[in-house]
């Protein structure tokens, strides 16, 4: 009688879980996100951090699969936030994917953070749920870009006046009117953009004149009423 063999099918690896990190300045932003994301069986947050330098400082000893960071995190004198943190991270850190969350929606300032190599843009004024969709996208091998981009909605003539007047900034001049309208100085704005005061100030100046306001009270006045750096 001849012996039969048992075949036995050999497992599947298993995929690997995409782990992350997350960065905010808003604990509630940071706990809100992790326990969004901890529901997802193919990933796992590793670390929740609060300013750009405890980020760069754990990536330093622990690169994970994927940062999420916000735009926004201003009081890093070190680091920055912004278009200079992103631009950092992801020359330091090149096989980190980065993405960046925000509720800037200045499709120029957009296209620029995609031109500095993050792999998804999330606008916080989207469903939270985005970032599940975001990561699910990177999963799969392709970059993420937030619903709406690159078109035009539906909205009234002043909103798309008002709007029209801030996507016409550049990168650079957004760059020093979000400092400025944090009460920084002409010098503390230069000093932290890495760039002259000739260089900011003149910058500042162009987005006033594209703006269409007159005086430092009137830019201020505008950025709060537009809610353009909420």
């Amino acid at each position: 009688m001849t012996p039969t063999t048992s075949t036995i099918a050999p497992r599947r690896p298993r995929m690997e879980r995409l782990r992350i990190v997350l960065a905010d300045d808003h604990p509630l932003v940071l706990a809100g996100m992790r326990d969004l994301l901890e529901k997802d069986l193919s990933v796992e947050v590793t670390a929740l951090l609060a300013s750009p330098t405890a980020l760069v400082d754990h990536l330093t000893h622990d690169l994970p699969h994927v940062v999420i960071t916000d735009y926004s995190m201003p009081g890093d004198e070190t680091y920055g936030d912004g278009i200079r943190l992103v631009k950092f991270l992801t020359r330091r850190f090149p096989k980190t994917q980065v993405v960046v969350l925000t509720m800037v929606s200045n499709p120029m300032i957009i296209s620029a953070l995609y031109d500095a190599g993050v792999a998804a843009v999330v606008l916080k004024r989207d469903n939270l749920a985005e970032i599940v969709t975001a990561l699910h996208t990177l999963q799969a091998g392709r970059k993420y870009y937030p619903p709406g981009f690159q078109r035009d909605g539906t909205v009234d003539s002043r909103s798309k006046f008002i709007g029209e007047r801030i996507n016409s900034l550049s990168p650079k001049e957004f760059e020093v009117l979000r400092h400025f309208i944090r009460g920084e100085s002409m010098m503390q704005v230069a000093e932290t953009l890495k760039r002259s005061v000739k260089t900011v100030s003149g910058q500042k100046i162009s987005a006033m004149r594209k703006l269409n306001v007159q005086t430092d009270q009137e830019l201020v006045a505008f950025c709060v009423e537009s809610e353009i750096f909420q």
